[in-house]
């Protein structure tokens, strides 16, 4: 049986079990009182129908022609009019959902946590289709060209037929016996596949075949114990101008040509929380939830942010002049670009923010633990 754990501080933390002493890092006070310099406006909040976090779950809503699509582990699917949040339609499906939603060619995807994806019409949620694959879906289902690619929590990759669900291929990594509990969504773009394993391994694929076009190591196991050699790729992949970039846990940062495979600069700044993008920076939470600016082009650091160490942070999102993340304790915590300086905090809530915001426009949209969501915007 494969072990599966969300972070190397729980591995560490078990240890309090037998005794022995937490060695879990404590989270850094945040200043208090904190002047903000930035307006934040509330737009609109609404409730996604039920728990988003449990059992370390990451459920992502989805933006797609106007329209924000939500799921919960409890089953409620519900989608919403980005403007104003407004409910458009609301479905429950008789099974807890544990990936998604994925939205595209007018079908809303999810996975469950045996294996099973279900498909639905984005225009009312009526349900399609149902296939099995082969373990728990952890991470939002893509769709591209009739194929709906599906990354499942045993190393494997599906292709399925987008009107049935029927099986077209499947492609299969080598799972190490300790991985993070977690996997990174697949990229599907023009008739390809890119999706990153816990083995530490990149692969593109044909999109309709499953063939593969290349792998490229991102990160090398190494190390005496299992535990050392952990090297999963949990970020979610970012894709710009063709080029590729990726983040492993205990790995590099590094920037790949898309087309060819080939790597165009390495980075010693490891992720499982994420990546975020924008015309000049690469943006990176590392495993101490330290916020880094890098070139693009180069993989040069710019900034550092450091006060925000062991806070949880989810990946960093780029609005306008700003950087955010949120953070365990429910605070989006916004930074300027160009220096990483605090400008705003906002907290909604005290609910756990695990998800990166997402950004529509110049709407943020922010998603906690407890299935409350905002959308707020600077001023």
């Amino acid at each position: 049986m494969f072990i599966r754990l969300l972070l190397l501080g729980l591995v560490i933390g078990l240890g309090g079990c037998t005794g022995s002493k937490d060695n879990t890092e404590p989270p850094a006070p945040l200043d208090d009182p904190f002047k903000s310099t930035l307006a934040i406006k509330k737009l609109w909040s609404a409730k996604v129908g039920g728990d988003t976090n449990k059992g370390h779950l990451k459920l992502v809503p989805t933006f797609y022609e106007g329209q924000l699509f939500t799921a919960s582990l409890e089953g409620h699917l519900r989608v919403f009019n980005v403007n104003d949040g407004k409910l458009v339609w609301e479905q429950e499906i008789d099974v807890p959902i544990s990936g998604g939603p994925g939205v595209g060619d007018d079908i809303v995807l999810v996975g469950t946590q045996k294996g099973e994806v279900i498909a639905l019409a984005a225009a009312d949620g009526t349900e399609l289709w149902r296939a099995q694959v082969s373990s728990e879906i952890l991470a939002p289902p893509r769709i591209n060209q009739e194929v709906v690619v599906v990354r499942t929590l045993d190393g494997k990759l599906f292709g399925l037929q987008s009107q049935t669900g029927e099986r077209l291929w499947v492609y299969e990594s080598r799972i190490p016996p300790l991985t993070l509990r977690g996997t990174s969504a697949p990229i599907v773009i023009y008739d390809a596949v890119i999706a990153g394993f816990d083995n530490g391994k990149i692969a593109l694929l044909e999109l309709h075949t499953g063939k593969v076009r290349w792998e490229y190591p991102v990160a090398v196991a190494r190390g005496r114990t299992e535990l050392e050699r952990m090297v999963d790729i949990d970020a979610e992949l970012l894709l710009a101008d063709d080029i590729l970039y990726v983040s492993s846990y205990q790995g590099p940062t590094v920037a790949v040509n898309m087309k060819k495979g080939e790597l165009l600069w390495k980075k010693k700044v490891s992720s499982y929380a994420g990546l975020g993008l924008d015309f000049d920076y690469l943006y990176v939470t590392d495993t101490n939830s330290h916020v880094w600016a890098l070139d693009r082009y180069s993989g040069q650091d710019w900034w550092k942010q450091e006060k925000l160490h062991a806070r949880q942070v989810t990946a960093p999102v780029s609005i306008g002049d700003y950087v955010v993340v949120g953070d365990f304790a429910g605070y989006l915590h916004w930074m300027h670009r160009d220096n990483g300086q605090f400008l705003a905090r906002y907290r909604f809530d005290d609910a756990s923010i695990m998800v990166p915001p997402l950004v529509v426009d110049n709407i943020l949209i922010a998603l906690n633990s407890e299935g409350q969501i905002v959308a707020l915007r600077p001023e």
